[in-house]
């Protein structure tokens, strides 16, 4: 976000995508009673799969391709319509983000449960990390704005004013005190 909403805050819309239980199955892929533990890896969604190649034989764990690595088995008749026995369905859903007044780049907003359901699972939390852009005219450090302006050596000498445009269009005025010494950093 731009150091100017940081400033005078904003609130915007993210759009997310995300998995949620299916609501015509309820997150059981069919009817019920339809799905069965797969026969193939016993439920457990891989297999140990022995090749061999000359005189040495090679042990690998790979996922089960007859219930493509769920442990589970649907019967293609008895699917859910909606899910395709996938127990989930995409759903695109629209967050509103509020930054804050005086927020910094880094801080979290967090959205309790909104991640992807799953079936059995705790859906996890969507976590928005701010980003602050670099700005033309400001630094900022912690809670300060710091800005270069040049002036001249009359004004720094004799004193005068300067403007300064703010982050909120405002134009705040600067005074140099005749006689009071104005240097680089000051």
């Amino acid at each position: 976000v731009t150091l100017e909403d940081l400033y005078k805050g904003k609130t915007t819309k993210l759009a997310l995508t995300r998995n949620i239980i299916c609501s015509k199955c309820n997150g059981r892929g069919g009817k019920e009673g339809a799905v069965r533990t797969c026969t193939s890896c016993d439920g457990r969604g891989m297999r140990v799969v022995i090749r061999q190649m000359g005189p040495m034989i090679q042990q690998m764990t790979q996922p089960c391709t007859d219930c493509s690595g769920t442990g589970e088995i649907i019967n293609q008749k008895d699917r859910c319509k909606s899910c395709s026995g996938k127990k989930t369905i995409s759903e695109k859903k629209i967050m509103e983000v509020h930054i804050d007044k005086g927020m910094k780049g880094g801080q979290h907003i967090t959205f309790s449960g909104e991640s992807d359901q799953a079936p059995g699972a705790v859906p996890g939390d969507v976590i928005i990390i701010i980003e602050e852009k670099p700005h033309e005219r400001f630094k900022r450090q912690d809670n300060n704005l710091w800005t270069e302006v040049n002036i001249d050596i009359l004004t720094a000498l004799a004193g005068g004013q300067f403007a300064i445009k703010h982050l909120d269009d405002r134009a705040l005025i600067v005074s140099i005190v005749p006689g009071e010494g104005v240097h680089e950093g000051a």
